[in-house]
Formats: structure tokens, sequence, C-alpha cells
């Protein structure tokens, strides 16, 4: 049964507290989602060719690899809301100074990595203010919609960045992109940065100690293997589908996106009644489902495909992220998001690689069989694990999932 508060009705989620952190990131989020866009801008106004586009996103995706855990662990001992912040203005500084490169070279990579810090510093403060603030026995509903607030930027800020510079030019899409940046820094001041009341007078672990516990090393590997699970089908269908001679490809991501907007706002709470370590499982089959059936991708299905990917995923993240949140003490929750985050962006870069060089040398079907064996290996482990059983894990003598 799920717990409820003495009067018999379940603690809200959207306090004003928590709405206005959703309004701030979402601020954030159109600032990050803008640079989707970026490999148009090199190709079209840097003349760059397929190796440096790939050179320009590699510095970006190493930087949160490499800072996000590290961000985490000094979060758990200064604050959330510094780091929103700081991202924030980190992302503003990167958004202002783009217009003034005129080559792919060491300006453009050095933005690109401040970028990357931007993000690993405003996701940790972000998202582990959300679990701050979240009911616990609506945890998972309040990751979700807090997910949310990149999920549509990911659709609004291209589409818009793309009218922009048609008609203004990048540099005013890159100001707009600064502005909503600075608009977060902003409304993050407003925020209060809750602590940790039973647990912060014990010595918090040390960001390698919490990442080599068993239990994190189970959901790091389970969150890698699921992301180069989803990495190798975004990043391989749209040159699998032409290859197939399917050249309409919007529709699956267009279908990707309002599945997962619907199922987390939709279900959010189900998440939790249900249970997150049921929804996780339940997920991570489907997630070997899917990739297994795009090898028989037809002319028509593109956003079937898509859109069950954006069921699957929109309950997974948040069920499996809060299975995470809930076995972490409230001054052990920015490591642990670090670590999240940061073991899924592993997965899913390296499955650009691997999965890569295999599809070239047997095809992309092999890819997504090979991916499908991911999401497979990322089951057994969930499977086989106690993670997600007992829902009151205990650090240091209370319950790491008790109220902040």
């Amino acid at each position: 049964m799920t717990p409820e508060t003495p009067t018999g009705r379940r603690p809200r989620i959207f306090t004003a507290s928590f709405g206005a952190l959703l309004v701030a990131q979402g601020c954030f989020g159109y600032a990050f989602s803008s640079f989707f866009l970026l490999p148009k801008f090199l190709v079209t106004e840097l003349s760059a060719g397929p190796v440096e586009i790939g050179r320009v996103a590699a510095a970006h995706g190493v930087t949160i690899v490499l800072l996000i855990p590290l961000i985490g662990g000094v979060a758990d001992r200064r604050g959330r809301r510094a780091f929103l912040t700081g991202g924030a203005l980190l992302m503003a500084a990167a958004c202002f100074a783009l217009p003034l490169v005129d080559e792919v070279g060491a300006p453009l990579f050095a933005l690109r990595a401040l970028q990357g810090l931007a993000f690993a510093m405003a996701f940790v403060g972000g998202a582990t203010l959300a679990v701050d603030l979240a009911p616990p026995e609506r945890l998972a509903q309040a990751i979700g919609i807090f997910g949310l607030t990149f999920l549509s930027m990911n659709a609004v800020a291209p589409a818009s960045v793309e009218i922009l510079s048609e008609r203004f030019g990048w540099s005013a899409a890159f100001r707009v992109a600064g502005a909503s940046a600075l608009l977060c820094a902003l409304l993050s001041r407003g925020l209060a940065d809750r602590k940790a009341h039973t647990q912060t007078n014990l010595p918090a672990p040390g960001v390698l100690e919490f990442a080599l516990r068993p239990r994190q090393l189970r959901i790091s590997a389970v969150i890698a293997l699921s992301g180069a699970a989803l990495g190798a089908l975004f990043n391989f269908y749209q040159p699998y589908a032409l290859e197939l001679g399917i050249f309409d490809l919007k529709g699956f991501f267009i279908a990707y996106a309002i599945a997962a907007v619907v199922v987390r706002v939709g279900f959010g709470e189900w998440i939790d009644r249900v249970g997150r370590r049921r929804v996780t499982l339940s997920c991570l089959c489907s997630y070997v489902a899917i990739l297994a059936a795009m090898t028989q991708l037809r002319p028509g299905t593109l956003p079937l495909f898509g859109a069950a990917m954006g069921l699957t995923h929109g309950l997974f993240y948040p069920a499996f992220n809060a299975v995470a949140a809930e076995g972490a003490a409230p001054n052990e929750r920015g490591k642990m998001m670090g670590l999240f985050q940061g073991s899924w962006q592993i997965g899913f870069s390296l499955a650009q690689v691997a999965l890569g060089a295999l599809a070239e040398v047997a095809g992309y079907p092999a890819a997504f069989l090979a991916a499908s064996a991911c999401a497979g290996a990322s089951l057994l482990t969930l499977w086989t694990s106690s993670l997600g059983r007992d829902r009151q894990e205990v650090r240091g003598g209370s319950a790491a999932s008790g109220t902040p």
C-alpha cells in the first residue's frame, strides 16, 4: 500500500519550491537543447566535416563523463543550489561567446567543454534538489516530472533555434539561449537549498568510496548497459532507415517525445504505486523486444518504434532513478545523481563507438541485436540483485528515503 499522510491524502509534489525549480530548470533546458542543432551550424557556418563535428561533440561529452561524479560529491558538501546557479551562468557565458567563433579550433573546443561543465553542474544541482523536495513515496513521479524540463525542451529549442537562425542569424539564436540560461540563474537564487536533517553530522563518503559500494556498482552497470541500448537506437535508426529507403525520419522523434511526455504526466504516480523495481524490470524487457524488432524495420513503422521507445524510456528512467535515489542518504544524493548520469553517458557514448564499428562490418541489424543483448544484460543484472526490493534501505542508522 502507498504511504499516506495522517489525513489520508497523499503528500503534494507541486509545492511552490518544486514549481520554481521546474521553471528554472526549463530555462536551462532550453539553453542546453539549443545546441542539438550545433552540427548544422558547424557545417553551414564553419565548413566542418564529419571528423571535426565528432571531435566537437566529444569535447562536450567527455567533459560531462569526467566531471559529473566529482561535482556530485562537492554538491553534497557545499549544497545544490549554487551548482544550478553556477552551471547556468557558465552556460550563458558560453552561449554569448559562441558567435565570436569563426573556425573549428581551440576556442570552440574550449566552449563546448565549458558547456559540458555547465550541464554537469546544473543537472546535478537541479536533479538533487528535485529529490530533496520530493515526498519519498512519490519520488519516481517527481523525478519523471523533473525530467520533462529537458525532454520538452529537446523538441522546443531546436525548432526555435532553426527559425531564429534562418531569420536573424546564428548569433541571435545563441544569444537567446544565453538569455534563457541567465534567467535560470536568476530564478535559481530564490530556491531553498534544503540540507539533510539527520545525516549532516555524519561523515559523508568520498566519491570513489561511494562508487565502489556493491549496490552502487550494480546501479552503474544497469544504467550504463541500458544507456548503450538506447544510444544504439538513437544513433543508428536514421542511417538504417535511409539504407532501407525510408527518408521521412522526423516521425520517430516526434512520436518518441509525445509518448514520453504523455506517460510521465499521465502515469508518473503509477510508477510509485505499482513498484519502481517492477516497472524497471518490465521496461527492460520492452527494451530487449523493441531493439530486436528494429531489425524488421519497414516503411511506415518508424513512428511506431518511436512511440514504443518513448513509452518505455518515459517510465524506465524515473523508475530506476528512484530505485537508485531511495538507497542514498541525503548527504549522498549529489554523488548518486552524478554517478547515475555519468554511467548513463558512458554507456550511451560507448555504444556509438563499439556498435558503430559492428554495424560497419556486419550491418545495422547486427548492431540492434547487440544493443538488445545489452538491454538483456541490464535486465539480468537487476533481476539477480536486491535493488529496489526494500525501499527503506538504511544508511548511518536512519531510513535513507525519509523525508529530508
